[in-house]
């Protein structure tokens, strides 16, 4: 295990954050929150609501993969930390997302790589919520909600004179 891999450990079991280590970094235990991984561009959507009142993660490509061009990259995906029990998780799989709860759902967390190299990092550290997952405070309603506001991109349509 490296350094940060150990500070990260102590940090979480300082706060009561259930987490082990994992091949290329840290898993959490999603047994007193309830973690939702969902794709963008709804993930960006419900960072930008909830800004920094909810712990927030993202699992990526790692930066030097951009270098290598469009391919077969993987799309950005995005990690909340709620409080158990705020999320209807067949609301939850309608919208795309998974929710991870219970004794038996680790999910990857800060710092580290995903199985299949991906980086997860944080952009919202549990710090900043004081290590308070998010509870309901009558901004975020569903998933369902957020997906039904998103802007429609329509794609290859020219103007007709």
């Amino acid at each position: 295990m490296s350094a940060r891999v150990d500070r990260a450990l102590a940090e979480y079991a300082a706060h009561g954050w259930p987490a082990r280590p994992c091949p290329g970094g840290v898993a959490l235990q999603a047994s007193r929150v309830d973690v939702l991984e969902i794709e963008s561009p709804i993930g960006a959507i419900i960072h930008h609501r909830l800004l920094t009142r909810v712990p927030t993660a993202t699992i990526r490509p790692p930066w030097w993969s951009m270098l290598l061009g469009p391919g077969d990259r993987v799309d950005m995906r995005w990690l909340f930390v709620f409080a158990p029990g705020f999320l209807d998780p067949d609301q939850v799989a309608r919208d795309g997302g998974r929710l991870h709860h219970g004794p038996d759902a680790w999910v990857p967390a800060p710092p580290g790589r995903t199985p299949d190299g991906l980086t997860v990092g944080w952009v919202v550290p549990p710090s900043h919520s004081h290590w308070h997952p998010y509870r309901p405070d009558g901004v975020f309603d569903s998933l369902g909600w957020l997906r039904g506001h998103l802007p429609r991109v329509t794609r290859n349509v020219r103007a007709t004179p």
